[in-house]
């Protein structure tokens, strides 16, 4: 049986604690990313996808190091929000990600001059209720992440592969809030896609705790991929200190312990999963403070959150 990790993950990222919110505002993408100005160990190329539907298209960056790939294939970072997470590599990173074994980064973000496109990943990374219409706390419809998890395995994954050699066993896929819900409803439907998932600050209680449903599911398989899963969480979330309060039957209907106590559930059904409570950090801080040491310890320069150095 698999021993699950309790740990409070401290002096990661040095990062001010932000308010505990359901979504992220919607920050202008007004400074140029690295993606942007080049990087001296990294190249970057972009790729636009449109929806199924239409009503969406994808602004993708595929960072790809300078550095010749290993005989299997260079290791791979998803990230979903990608102009946010963009926006929090710099050069720096990407020196200390060279100096051991650099992944492919692939940034999954939206045409648009916004880091956070609300209505288009309010669709995108939230599952289907089994009852009741897909809708969040502001009315934004959802319920699109099978769809959208589906377009990034069968059309944008091939043409990931297509430009660069990448090593399967060594994919990960993070997302922060709406896009750890994603990534979690991504590890308990679709194991196979990915070999570890980092869900950091998942909205558990999105559709009343809907994700909650994919777990009984997920034990039940005869079989089960060798995937790593890990849920990250801040420890100004799990306090409950916020700057609003949050009364909503909908964001009370999972408790704030929620994360943990999966993952102990998961853990006891010998599932192999990791759980880090990141000292001083909120909701919006939980961003930069869990991808960073996810692409470090990706790249095995660094310890994977959630774990003892």
């Amino acid at each position: 049986m698999r021993r699950l990790v309790f740990i409070a993950v401290a002096g990661l990222v040095a990062l001010a604690a932000a308010p505990a919110l359901a979504q992220p505002a919607p920050a202008p993408r007004t400074e140029p990313t690295v993606a942007d100005v080049g990087s001296a160990y990294y190249r970057f190329e972009r790729l636009s996808v449109t929806s199924e539907d239409g009503a969406r298209v994808y602004r993708i960056w595929i960072a790809i190091p300078r550095k010749a790939a290993p005989a299997a294939g260079y290791p791979v970072a998803w990230l979903l929000d990608g102009d946010a997470a963009l926006a929090r590599i710099d050069e720096g990173l990407l020196a200390r990600l060279d100096a051991g074994d650099p992944p492919v980064i692939v940034a999954v973000g939206y045409e648009g001059d916004r880091q956070f496109d609300v209505l288009a990943r309010a669709f995108d990374y939230t599952p289907q209720p089994a009852d009741g219409p897909a809708v969040d706390l502001a009315g934004r419809p959802g319920g699109g992440a099978d769809v959208f998890l589906t377009l990034l395995q069968d059309r944008i994954g091939p043409e990931v592969a297509r430009r660069v050699a990448v090593d399967p066993a060594r994919s990960l896929i993070w997302g922060h809030s709406y896009g750890g819900l994603c990534v979690l409803h991504a590890a308990l439907t679709r194991p196979e896609a990915y070999h570890a998932f980092v869900a950091a600050s998942p909205s558990l209680w999105w559709g009343y705790g809907a994700v909650l449903n994919d777990v009984a599911p997920f034990l039940a398989r005869p079989s089960r991929p060798n995937l790593s899963l890990t849920l990250l969480v801040g420890e100004e979330e799990i306090a409950g200190r916020s700057s609003r309060p949050h009364t909503h039957p909908m964001w009370t209907s999972v408790p704030r312990g929620a994360a943990r106590d999966l993952a102990t559930q998961l853990a006891g059904a010998g599932v192999d999963v990791r759980y880090g409570q990141l000292p001083g950090q909120g909701h919006g801080g939980m961003l930069a403070a869990s991808l960073v040491p996810t692409l470090l310890s990706l790249a095995e320069v660094a310890p994977a959150p959630g774990e003892h150095p």
